[in-house]
């Protein structure tokens, strides 16, 4: 009885013996046109072995070579992947440069036709809790900020300084229901119309100019500036546009809907204005 080794062998053993006949039957057949029946008979059992040998070298092959393609496709998706990460990234602040560049040009074209004097600063946090009806910047009293001063952008007015720390102020908006600015449609500039602008109740985000008499010339596209009366807000800040005029309930005096000059939700640099009277430290 054979025991495990040896039977595992026998295969072996025979395998090696038809290798080494047809490597025999290789060299012995060069030069010869015609092979020997026993060299047939040979290449008859082989032959099968052969093709299946090749078949799974061919597949092991094919394997590995798939392998290597997934393993670079790994590669090169991860890096495109980080290139459009880059190239998206770089997208949005060449975006947001040239938004803030044109920003500051306007900014400079304000202060360079303006007739005051203007600090320039920048919106460092709003007050989301209340419609962004205050927001703080970064200057101060060590800037020359003080209480009750203008601010304004190149759009138009924002409202004006509620208070004031060493580095800091506090801003209070026009769309507040506390501020009331003294104003007039700049078209008709017609003497006894000056109104009132305040916040628009129940209309968050624009305001309202009341106190207008009834013949007042006013309608919707009009510009709305300030008066410059009162000891606030200077004389010709752009307010806001009209949007549409009304009477009151008793049909006396009229009233306008406006729409803010200045964006309220998206402010990033703004001036706070100088009166005349003020001289810079």
């Amino acid at each position: 009885m054979l025991t495990p080794i040896k039977i595992r062998k026998k295969p072996v053993s025979i395998l090696l013996i038809f290798v080494f006949l047809l490597i025999l039957a290789s060299f012995t057949s060069q030069g010869r046109q015609k092979i020997t029946l026993m060299e047939e008979m040979l290449l008859t059992v082989v032959a099968p072995v052969q093709g299946v040998f090749q078949r799974l070298t061919f597949s092991a092959e094919s394997v590995f070579a798939s392998v290597r393609e997934y393993q670079l496709l790994l590669k090169e998706n991860a890096l495109l992947h980080e290139q459009l990460a880059a190239s998206s990234t770089l997208e949005a602040q060449l975006a947001e440069l040239r938004k803030e560049n044109h920003r500051l040009r306007q900014m400079l074209d304000l202060r360079e036709k303006s007739e005051y004097q203007l600090i320039a600063s920048e919106v460092i946090a709003r007050d989301a809790s209340n419609w962004f009806q205050t927001m703080t910047i970064n200057r101060g009293s060590m800037h020359g900020v003080k209480k009750n001063m203008a601010v304004v952008t190149s759009e138009g007015l924002v409202g004006s300084i509620y208070s004031v720390s060493h580095i800091s102020s506090q801003v209070l908006l026009l769309t507040d229901s506390r501020p009331a600015v003294s104003a007039f449609v700049q078209r008709s500039r017609e003497p006894g119309q000056v109104g009132v602008v305040e916040s628009a109740p129940g209309i968050p985000g624009y305001l309202r100019m009341i106190n207008l008499p009834r013949e007042a010339n006013i309608q919707p596209g009009d510009i709305v500036i300030s008066s410059g009366l009162g000891e606030i807000f200077p004389k010709g800040l752009v307010i806001g546009h009209v949007l549409e005029t009304g009477e009151d309930e008793y049909g006396i005096l009229q009233y306008a809907l406006l729409r803010p000059a200045a964006n309220f939700n998206r402010l990033e640099e703004v001036f706070v204005v100088i009166p005349v009277t003020e001289k810079r430290e």
